[in-house]
C-alpha cells in the first residue's frame, strides 16, 4: 500500500453532507489512464525517492515498522480466485526486476499483494488510537455496522482491468479501472459509508484522498543518480503495451478489515468484519439470522474461504 496523500483531522456538523473526494466514473478513468502516459512517467521518475518503509540492514532490505489498518481485498496468498492474475503478474515482475538498476525496486512478497479499498489509520495516528481502551472492539463494531448497511444488492465480484504500471513518489504499482460504472459505484458507496460513519470519525478515520485502484508491487530503495527518466518512461510504456494490459482481469470478491505491522503482512481474525460481494447477506464475518434461515433450506452454504 502506498499512501497518496495526507491531511489534518477535520470536523463536520453535517455528516451526510460531507463531500466525497472520489471522482465520478469517467473523470476517474481519464485520470488513471493519464497516469500511464510517457510524459507522466518521465515526470514522476525524475522525482522518485527512497521509501522510508524499508531500510538496508545486514546486507538486505528489511521492512520498517509501519502499523495500521485498512479495508483491502484478500492478499494474494489467501485469494484463490485471482491466482492466474498473480502468476502472470509475477512473470512481468521478474522481467522488470531483471532490467531495473540493482536495488532500485524492493519487491513486496507476492503473497502480500492486494488492492486497498479504503485506508483507515496508519503510522502514528494508528499507534495513538490503538492505545485507547476498547479500541479494537469499537473499530470492529463500527466497521461491522457500515458493512451491514452498504446498499450492495449485486451478487458478483467487482471486476477490474489493468491499465498499466503506476509510478508513485516512493513505490511502483499497477493501476486499474473497474469494468463498468456500476462496479465503480459499488466501491464509491462502500468508501462513502465508511468515511461518513460517525463512530469511525470519532476514532480519527477520515478520507484524505480520492480513490485510485492500484496494487503496490514494491518500494523504491537505492535511486541511481544517473537514472534516465526519459528512457525508463518509454520502457514502461513498452511493457504496458506488450505485457501488462494483457494481464487477466482482477476480481475483488471480498472487502476485509486487515491490520498490519509493516508493508509485508496483512492479518485478520475470523470474526473481524468482512463484506462478501458475491453474497449480499454476508456482512460482518458471521451469518445474519436472515441468511441463516435461507441457508437452512439450501443444500450447503457457499464457500467463503
Amino acid at each position: 500500500m502506498e499512501f497518496l496523500g495526507g491531511g489534518d483531522r477535520q470536523q463536520s456538523h453535517s455528516l451526510r453532507n460531507r463531500v466525497s473526494l472520489d471522482d465520478q466514473f469517467q473523470p476517474y478513468v481519464n485520470r488513471v489512464i493519464g497516469l500511464t502516459h510517457p510524459d507522466h512517467y518521465e515526470q514522476q521518475l525524475s522525482v522518485i525517492h527512497a521509501s522510508p518503509k524499508y531500510q538496508h540492514q545486514d546486507g538486505r532490505w528489511q521492512a520498517v515498522p509501519f502499523p495500521g489498518c485498512s479495508i483491502i481485498s484478500p492478499p494474494s496468498g489467501e485469494d484463490p480466485i485471482n491466482q492466474d492474475f498473480y502468476q502472470q503478474l509475477q512473470a512481468v515482475l521478474v522481467t522488470l526486476q531483471a532490467e531495473l538498476p540493482a536495488e532500485l525496486l524492493i519487491p513486496l512478497p507476492q503473497e502480500s499483494l492486494h488492492m486497498t479499498l479504503a485506508d483507515l489509520l496508519w503510522a502514528e495516528n494508528f499507534s495513538q488510537a490503538a492505545q485507547a481502551e476498547g479500541f479494537g472492539e469499537q473499530l470492529n463494531q463500527e466497521i461491522g455496522q457500515v458493512l451491514q448497511g452498504v446498499p450492495d444488492q449485486q451478487t458478483q465480484p467487482i471486476r477490474f482491468q489493468v491499465v498499466g504500471l503506476m509510478v508513485m513518489p516512493r513505490a511502483l504499482g499497477l493501476c486499474l479501472v473497474p469494468e463498468t460504472e456500476a462496479s465503480y459505484e459499488r466501491i464509491r458507496s462502500l468508501r462513502r459509508s465508511l468515511y461518513q460513519q460517525p463512530g469511525l470519525l470519532g476514532l480519527g478515520i477520515e478520507q484524505q484522498y480520492n480513490f485510485t485502484a492500484h496494487i503496490t508491487l514494491g518500494y523504491f530503495g537505492q535511486i541511481p543518480p544517473d537514472l534516465d527518466a526519459k528512457a525508463w518512461a518509454q520502457r514502461l510504456v513498452q511493457l504496458n503495451q506488450s505485457r501488462v494490459v494483457a494481464l487477466p482481469e482482477f476480481a475483488v470478491q471480498r472487502a476485509e478489515l486487515r491490520q498490519f505491522d509493516d508493508m509485508t503482512i496483512y492479518r485478520r481474525q475470523p470474526d473481524w468484519p468482512v463484506l462478501d460481494f458475491e453474497d449480499a447477506c454476508y456482512r460482518t464475518g458471521i451469518w445474519s439470522s436472515i441468511c441463516t434461515a435461507h441457508l437452512e433450506n439450501s443444500a450447503s452454504p457457499p464457500d467463503h474461504r
